[in-house]
Order: C-alpha cells, then sequence, then structure tokens
C-alpha cells in the first residue's frame, strides 16, 4: 500500500494559514489537514489520535505544524504534543507561528552575513534595537541576537500599550529562552533618538503598514548602522528603505537591508522546515534553531 505524506496543522487563530497551507503542498505534501482554535490540552488529544492511527511503520509519513498569532500558546502546544508522543510511536514537528521562527531567523541570518560582508566585525557585542519588538517575529528575533552574545533592546513604539509591557515581554523572552534582554518604550521621536544613537544594528518588526522609524529619525543618527526592516505592506516600518534594498545607503552612511529581500530567505527557510519534516526518518523538532541554522546554510552556500 502506497503511504501518503499527510502534514496535521495546528493553530491557535480561527483559521489556519492560506499561505502555510499552499507551501505544504508545494514542498510535497499530499494532504494537509488544518485544525483551528488549538490548545495544549486539545493539541494532545489531537498527538494521540495522529500517532497511533497509522501504525508504527507509518508514523514517518505523518508530520504536524504548529501555527497561529499566539507564540507562548504554540511554544505550549509543541510540550503538549511532546509530552503526548514517545518511541516508537512518535511523528516530526515543525513550530512557525505567524512565521515568527522563519522569518526572525532570516532577518538575524542575512544581517549577520551582511557584518561579514562589509567586515563589520560578529554579532556578538553588537548593540540591537528592535523597534515593534513586542510581537512573535521581535520576539524570536531578540532571543536569537542574544544568544549570539548582543545587547539586546525591545522596544514598544504602541502609544496605547504601557511603558511597562516591553519590560514584562522581555522578562518573558529571558524565561523561555534563557538570555538577557532589554524591555523599553519608544513612542516620541526624542525617546527613539536616545534608544537608537548608540546601536550597531536597527531592526523593524512591527505590523504590517505601520512606520515605527522616519526618515528624519534615521538621517540624525550616527553613520555606521544596519537597518532592517520585515514589514512589505506600505507605509514601510523604515521610511526610505525600499522593499527590495539589499546592504545600500538609506541615509548616507546607514545600510538597509529591505522586507522583500528577507521575505525571499524566508520562504525558502519554510520550505527547507517544511521538506525536513516530510523527509525525516525519525521523529524531529523543527523550530527556530533549526530556521535560523538553514537560513544561515542558505547565504553560507549561495543556495538558490
Amino acid at each position: 500500500m502506497e503511504r501518503k505524506h499527510l502534514l496535521y496543522m495546528l493553530t491557535t487563530d480561527d483559521y489556519a494559514s492560506p499561505f502555510d497551507i499552499n507551501m505544504a503542498y508545494d514542498v510535497g505534501f499530499d494532504a494537509v489537514i488544518p485544525y483551528a482554535h488549538v490548545t495544549p490540552q486539545i493539541g494532545g488529544l489531537l498527538v494521540q489520535d495522529i500517532i497511533f492511527s497509522r501504525g508504527i511503520s507509518g508514523t514517518k509519513f505523518s508530520s504536524i505544524f504548529i501555527g497561529g498569532s499566539d507564540l507562548n500558546l504554540a511554544e505550549d502546544i509543541l510540550k503538549a504534543a511532546e509530552k503526548n508522543m514517545f518511541p516508537p510511536f512518535q511523528v516530526s514537528i515543525m513550530i512557525d507561528p505567524k512565521g515568527a521562527y522563519s522569518t526572525a531567523s532570516a532577518l538575524v541570518a542575512k544581517v549577520e552575513k551582511a557584518l561579514e560582508v562589509r567586515d563589520m566585525g560578529r554579532l556578538a557585542g553588537k548593540r540591537v534595537v528592535i523597534l515593534g519588538g513586542t510581537g512573535p517575529v521581535g520576539r524570536i528575533t531578540a532571543g536569537l541576537c542574544a544568544k549570539n552574545g548582543c545587547q539586546t533592546t525591545i522596544v514598544e513604539t504602541d502609544p496605547s500599550r504601557s511603558p511597562e509591557f516591553a519590560q514584562t515581554v522581555a522578562r518573558t523572552i529571558e524565561e523561555r529562552y534563557g538570555v538577557s534582554v532589554i524591555g523599553a518604550y519608544g513612542w516620541t521621536s526624542e525617546e527613539k533618538i536616545d534608544l537608537l544613537k548608540e546601536a550597531h544594528l536597527i531592526f523593524s518588526t512591527a505590523k504590517a503598514g505601520i512606520q515605527v522609524l522616519s526618515k528624519e529619525l534615521l538621517e540624525r543618527l550616527p553613520a555606521g548602522k544596519i537597518v532592517a526592516d520585515v514589514n512589505a505592506v506600505p507605509p514601510m516600518g523604515i521610511e526610505g528603505l525600499a522593499p527590495n534594498q539589499d546592504l545600500s545607503e538609506v541615509v548616507p552612511g546607514i545600510l538597509g537591508i529591505g522586507a522583500l529581500v528577507i521575505g525571499d530567505l524566508k520562504y525558502k527557510v519554510e520550505m527547507d522546515m517544511l521538506d525536513k519534516i516530510r523527509t525525516a526518518e525519525k521523529m524531529m523538532i523543527v523550530d527556530y534553531q533549526f530556521a535560523y541554522e538553514a537560513a544561515k546554510k542558505r547565504l553560507s552556500v549561495g543556495r538558490p
């Protein structure tokens, strides 16, 4: 009997992402089965049905994708899934909530490569400021930068949030990923200038269509910085940084990497993640660490 490669997509949201579903089919899955409003408890029950229903020989033909907008809840679903599996009833799992793992990995790997190309040193020791850094992409970006030895600050730029919100998120990042992160509030121009003037790297990870750094403010900053944006929906997160810019000047002395350049790498990384769980002979967890290594590999060997 010919076995079909099945992907069970568990999301915390109202519906599974069409973006992720399309990619799963393109990478070769025979069928994608979505489940919405998944909680850790529901996820654990679904996993039991998934692992037992196809027998031991069928486990390598079943895979799980965990997604959704709630990063913390998605990671708790992963823990519940792992807890409910045991040898030989184990299937491979990929987690990429709201694309945060693949996007953040592409962002950090691309900037890391840019430092190498421009002979600007390594990530370790760099001061990184992440504007709009309290969302899913910002949180994973902060975790990756901190793990690489950066002094990392996430900045809440939404005036409707309290100044303490970023500090609360920073503590959550520290607890979940075992790193040190600073939480700050920056809504006014002067608040942003104070936070950005000493930074080596400035990232925009705010919601689509939200500008967090104007060209006027960028022109007031000292030269020698790299800025990068993941927002491809106008207005861009960083004014003056075109989506297809790839390490060219945004203003004199400041280099920029645009959202489409990062997005192209993110797409390839997600394809690598999906292909890995589809073809794995033994159970494995594909997470942000896998995504980051995949992004660096893509850049190091110049894969298309």
